[in-house]
């Protein structure tokens, strides 16, 4: 930093046969201030501790998914990678159909989903899966290669005060994988994800006697794998990311006990001391507004550790009133973040929520709509009294859907309706 001070104290001192005197001081001030101030920043980077918050993403294709299905599988390593997936899903609570169930219906209902998809035959799969998701993997590429090479390392001898040469031997593995995803809404049989993913991890082992065994072709092609069921969890789950804020400790307005709540455990107490702690310093006579700011800042971090970032925000800015920098710039921008993308994930839960109370509304109106639909013993009684053919009767009783109660007191009341013997048993065979 001292270095900085003087290269800028020796430009304006250029300066001055341009500039009178009052500008140069000004400037030589704006400077001064602007150097102590990056100080101030770095000194409170080195000598306050930080915690660790989480953000909460909603998934990237900004709805949920309860349900999933898998179709059959198109290239090298595809299983394995479907295998993968299914295991991360059911780990999170996902529904996934098995896939010998899933191509038995296939089989059972003729349908034709082999490559990618087609689109009347998921929507028809749709109705007996009930709402979900149908996803097909496509692996275009999937091996790995095998390198040895070497270089020459420079080291020092402290003894001989020389440089000397080493040779250095890499054995090194590399996989290269690139696979496609596309997923299809079996609601609608409308294609709402395709996207393609390519990875080339590398291990290299190294050896000074020689070239190493290189590391093992599974394990790189592993990792290939688990990058791509990452992607894949982010796009149809919510994902986690971990940022770090400085949390102010100071002696002064006891900011520190604030700290030791918080790294106890205690975040209900952490929050009313910080509370209490603005209170103490807004009331101290010459308080500085470094301490002031810092009390801000603490507040702004408990809020946004309960997750109220608009109160958070608004502590934020007021410290970063009484004393800017890159400290409080961050906390600003990572709150607004993690509030955009609360917002985000209330949006995908409501939306998942309509969702929901649709398809039940739907189901429970088809549900209404086959009882209607059914024959009952009313309707056998009611043909019977308007002197229907006993064949047109069994006719209908084999063709339609039927709910008859065939208990001996219906049978009875059939018989003394005037309904056959041979309807009666056809309703026997048909209920």
């Amino acid at each position: 930093m001292k270095k900085l001070f003087v290269k800028k104290q020796l430009f304006l001192l250029s300066m001055t046969k341009r500039f009178n005197t009052g500008w140069v001081v000004t400037l030589i001030l704006i400077m001064f201030i602007s150097v102590l101030t990056v100080h101030a920043q770095i000194l409170d980077e080195l000598f306050n501790p930080t915690i660790s918050l989480t953000l909460k993403h909603p998934p990237e294709l900004g709805f949920k998914v309860n349900k999933i299905a898998f179709g059959p599988a198109s290239g090298t390593c595809a299983d394995q990678i479907i295998e993968a997936l299914i295991s991360d899903f059911v780990s999170n609570q996902i529904e996934v159909v098995d896939r010998q169930n899933l191509n038995a219906i296939l089989a059972e209902h003729n349908f034709t989903l082999s490559g990618y998809v087609d689109q009347a035959s998921a929507a028809a799969l749709g109705k007996i899966l009930g709402p979900s998701a149908l996803i097909f993997v496509k692996v275009q590429r999937c091996t790995t290669q095998q390198d040895k090479v070497n270089a020459k390392e420079t080291y020092y001898d402290s003894k001989t005060k020389s440089n000397y040469q080493v040779i250095a031997y890499y054995s090194k593995t590399r996989a290269f994988l690139k696979a496609s995803i596309q997923a299809v809404d079996l609601a609608t049989g409308r294609i709402f994800a395709a996207q393609t993913f390519d990875y080339s991890p590398e291990k290299a082992n190294k050896s000074y006697d020689g070239y190493p065994e290189a590391p093992a072709e599974f394990d790189v092609l592993d990792i290939a794998i688990q990058t791509m069921v990452r992607d894949v969890h982010r796009m149809f789950l919510p994902w986690s990311e971990q940022t770090n804020l400085i949390y102010y400790d100071d002696k002064s307005c006891n900011l520190k006990q604030s700290f030791e709540a918080l790294q106890a455990g205690d975040f209900d107490r952490a929050f009313d001391i910080s509370l209490h702690n603005l209170e103490t310093c807004k009331n101290t006579p010459n308080v500085k507004d470094k301490v002031l700011g810092h009390a801000y800042y603490n507040v702004g971090m408990s809020y946004m550790i309960r997750d109220e970032y608009d109160k958070a925000l608004d502590y934020f800015h007021e410290a970063a009133r009484i004393r800017p920098g890159e400290i409080v710039s961050k906390a600003i921008a990572d709150c607004q973040k993690a509030k955009e993308l609360m917002i985000s994930m209330q949006k995908i839960e409501q939306k998942a929520t309509f969702e929901a109370e649709k398809n039940q509304a739907e189901s429970e109106k088809a549900a209404k709509a086959e009882t209607a639909s059914m024959l009952t013993n009313a309707d056998i009684i009611q043909m019977t009294k308007e002197k229907l053919p006993d064949a047109i009767i069994i006719q209908k009783i084999k063709k339609s859907k039927c709910k008859f109660d065939t208990s001996p007191d219906a049978l009875s009341t059939l018989n003394k309706s005037g309904v056959s013997e041979k309807v009666i048993i056809a309703m026997m065979e048909n209920q």
